[in-house]
């Protein structure tokens, strides 16, 4: 019996507008003083540090990024620009229509609800400021955890802050890292879910249990896994 649901976030829960992220970097390196392909580059070159929380929390890691391009800026610099950064972000972001309800539906019928989640701290910031708190038990984000999908470890500390076994949870991802065929190797049910404006540029997975192409389809589907009906 599915006791739990975890989701992905990104590309499943919610859709990212590419290119204000982009304006938001731009802005960023603008009021830093320094050269916007440069610093676009540097992003892209510590997109894995940064998931896995290597650069330290926000403040840190932008000391740190403009340390390489040769700029050393003031603690008052440092503040204007994570704000930058948050405040692209958090306007970049948009929740699926049907998210909010898809959620409340599950936590209706009892399930235990979390997010499993590869992002950097500016977007792991916008999934902790989603007003999501009364459905969602655990968070599970590799820029806290230290680990990413597909790694085992990142299913087991999901797994472990819902207090569940991998039998007992299903997981609903867009696929990417192949994030399927991991929790599918750990015993975990996989749910494919293939909508509108996906961004596609993280891989995909091979293999799942089932496939839904909208979030409100979820809550009908773990009500028929329940009564035994597939």
């Amino acid at each position: 019996m599915i006791r739990a649901v975890l989701f992905d976030w990104y590309d499943t829960l919610a859709h990212v507008n590419g290119a204000a992220i982009v304006a938001g970097r731009r802005a960023i390196a603008e009021r830093a003083g320094v050269d916007p392909e440069r610093m676009a580059e540097l992003w892209r070159e510590t997109a894995e540090q940064r998931m896995l929380g290597a650069l330290g929390g926000l403040e840190e890691q932008f000391v740190t990024l403009l340390g390489r391009l040769g700029r050393e800026p003031s603690p008052a610099l440092v503040r204007e620009l994570v704000e930058i950064d948050l405040r692209s972000w958090q306007e970049a972001v948009t929740l699926y229509p049907d998210a909010r309800a898809a959620l409340e539906a599950l936590a209706a019928a009892g399930h235990t609800l979390g997010v499993l989640s590869n992002c950097s701290a500016e977007a792991g910031a916008v999934i902790e400021r989603a007003g999501l708190d009364h459905v969602f038990t655990a968070l599970a984000l590799s820029f806290r955890l230290g680990v990413a999908k597909p790694q085992p470890a990142i299913y087991h500390a999901a797994l472990e802050m819902l207090g569940v076994a991998p039998r007992e949870t299903a997981f609903v991802a867009d696929g990417a890292f192949g994030e399927l065929d991991a929790a599918r190797a750990l015993g975990i049910t996989a749910v494919l879910i293939e909508q509108e404006h996906q961004s596609r540029a993280y891989g995909a997975s091979s293999a799942w249990d089932y496939r839904v192409e909208r979030l409100a389809e979820v809550p009908p589907l773990l009500a028929r896994l329940r009564d035994g009906s597939r």
